[in-house]
């Protein structure tokens, strides 16, 4: 059974990036929290923009177990120096639109060079269909995917009702007006996705609150009745 978590961090204002993109964890159990999520997953899910503004391996660097790192990357623009594309410590894999992975065959030889294995999702709205890539990991073995931003794709996770549970960590900074979110995308219709309160922690630093919710998946449901 696939379960799927998104693990995000934002400041008081509900931003996770100033607007250069820039974001890394200000405190060292948020950090602690980052490796414990990718620890308990078979795969870490991450879009384009986050690994071309956040230049990180995605893996735990005390852990033994390393899992599985899906790039969503449809126009294939991340570059291939980037650290999440180091294979030495695990599998990468990278999910593209048939018409990049056409139009890019030189950047897919080097990639394939490295062992990264690229594999074509059809396209949904502009964006690769999230139910197409939990079907490729769930082939491949992975049940506990992690999702890691940025915000649209979390947004495609919850918009297709795939998200189990939603982690934030709420940090005492204010960014101001960025484009960075949780969720971006073009909104849902009031009053959104349902979620279910799990738990409510205090940092270690004091100044941190770590919130973990449950998805309740109720979109569809909203919709429906808009369109009755």
């Amino acid at each position: 059974m696939i379960h799927v978590r998104i693990s995000m961090a934002m400041t008081a204002d509900g931003k996770t990036a100033d607007e250069e993109g820039e974001w890394y964890p200000l405190c060292q159990y948020e950090r602690e929290r980052f490796y414990r999520n990718i620890e308990w997953s078979d795969a870490v899910v991450v879009g384009a923009d986050t690994v071309l503004t956040t230049n990180i391996s995605f893996l735990s660097p005390s852990s033994l177990k390393n899992p599985l790192r899906a790039v969503i990357d449809p126009k294939l623009k991340t570059p291939i120096e980037r650290k999440v594309y180091d294979t030495l410590r695990g599998p990468v894999l990278i999910f593209s639109s048939k018409e990049a992975y056409n139009a890019k065959r030189d950047k897919i030889e080097k990639l394939n060079s490295k062992g990264i294995e690229i594999v074509t999702i059809n396209e949904k709205e502009g964006y690769l269909s999230t139910k197409e890539i939990l079907n490729v990991l769930k082939k491949r073995g992975c049940e506990k995917i992690l999702v890691v931003g940025g915000g649209r794709t979390n947004w495609f996770f919850l918009k297709e009702g795939l998200v189990d549970e939603f982690y934030i960590t709420v940090t005492p900074y204010i960014l101001g007006n960025t484009k960075y979110s949780p969720v971006s995308g073009s909104g849902f219709p009031f009053p959104g996705i349902k979620l279910e309160l799990l738990s409510m922690e205090k940092c270690p630093c004091g100044e941190e609150v770590v919130l973990k919710y449950k998805v309740h998946n109720n979109l569809q449901n909203i919709l429906d009745k808009i369109n009755e």
